[in-house]
């Protein structure tokens, strides 16, 4: 039985992002415990920002009107709103990742053939991140082109 599901905030206490002052790859880190310490750093060209949001307020979607929380699920990141870092397209639809943790995760969930659901001790969550890719990265079609694209992307960071 798998013991525990993986939920997207695992993958937002460090944000790989492109600087909107030099578009040289940045970070935006988070402080978990409390979500007001998050900070945008470039080393690139010394740019900083400490995030005014509000603390640990989750918002995913497509809400227009949304401003202050944490926004998840979008090619940004989810406090200061700037383009990630890894960002690709796939077949008209736009794959990415926060970080090249939450990357190799994908890789690893879309690469596996049996890709199995299980409750826990607590039963279903469907919160996790299983439980909420898109159809079009599930479908077995995609597959190759999905990997393909996901250690192109990945190469990126390193």
């Amino acid at each position: 039985m798998k013991p525990e599901f993986t939920y997207i905030e695992q993958f937002i206490n460090r944000i790989d992002v492109e600087c909107p002052s030099c578009k040289a790859k940045a970070v935006v880190t988070s402080n978990p415990e409390n979500r007001v310490e998050t900070r945008f750093t470039c080393i690139s060209c010394g740019s900083t920002k400490n995030w005014m949001g509000k603390a640990n307020v989750f918002q995913t979607g497509s809400s227009q009107f949304f401003s202050g929380g944490i926004l998840m699920g979008h090619p940004v990141d989810c406090y200061f709103k700037y383009p990630l870092w890894y960002t690709t397209e796939v077949k008209g639809e736009v794959l990415f990742g926060y970080n090249l943790e939450h990357l190799t995760y994908l890789l690893n969930f879309i690469s596996n053939k049996v890709r199995e659901r299980q409750p826990n001790e607590h039963g279903w969550s469907n919160r996790s991140l299983e439980s909420r890719l898109p159809k079009w990265m599930l479908s077995a079609k995609n597959r190759e082109v999905i990997e393909k694209k996901l250690k192109e992307v990945m190469a990126k960071g390193v």
